[in-house]
């Protein structure tokens, strides 16, 4: 794998959403790429020393990468959260040797919550409400970001600006 483009942002930025619409941009530029949604590593019981998972989605992502690697795939699209210099070490440990950059999905409060309401039922919307605000907090603490894009657009337009922002279209 050459190059990696993390798309991160709280829950509800839409990063599973950009990331298909930038493989579909990819698509119709004849650019080869693959997306693995590193935020549907979803199992229970998580380890008491990794409450999100974290490191078991990392493991994912380094089996299943070399594959792709292997099909003659250059580019990954990764839509996950990054909210700590570790999460970011540990992505790039999963994609030895990759070129990455990562792109943060800035979008208001309100229109993530917009957005929560619309996709959550029950007590997974207070979770995934009070999730995202921390997501926001723990990632701008931190300097981890290449580029800020607005993700309060349509989906087209926030895609198309992550791809031009990465170079890859």
């Amino acid at each position: 794998m050459r190059d990696v483009l993390v798309i991160s942002g709280p829950c509800g930025a839409g990063k599973s959403t950009v990331g298909f619409e930038c493989l579909e941009l990819l698509e119709a530029g004849g650019v080869a790429a693959a997306m693995i949604d590193a935020e549907l590593a979803y199992f229970h019981p998580k380890p008491d020393d990794d409450p999100q998972g974290t490191r078991v989605a990392e493991q994912a992502l380094a089996a299943v990468a070399p594959v792709y690697a292997a099909a003659g795939i250059e580019r990954l699209l990764l839509p996950r959260v990054i909210e700590r210099p570790q999460h970011l070490e540990i992505v790039r440990a999963a994609v030895p040797g990759a070129r990455f950059q990562i792109a943060w999905l800035d979008v208001p409060p309100e229109t993530i919550a917009e957005r929560l309401a619309a996709r959550e039922v029950g007590s997974a919307l207070d979770w995934h409400l009070q999730r995202a605000e921390e997501i926001r907090s723990n990632a701008l603490a931190h300097d981890l970001f290449d580029f800020i894009i607005d993700g309060d657009r349509t989906v087209r337009e926030v895609s198309q600006d992550v791809l031009a922002h990465a170079g890859w279209l």
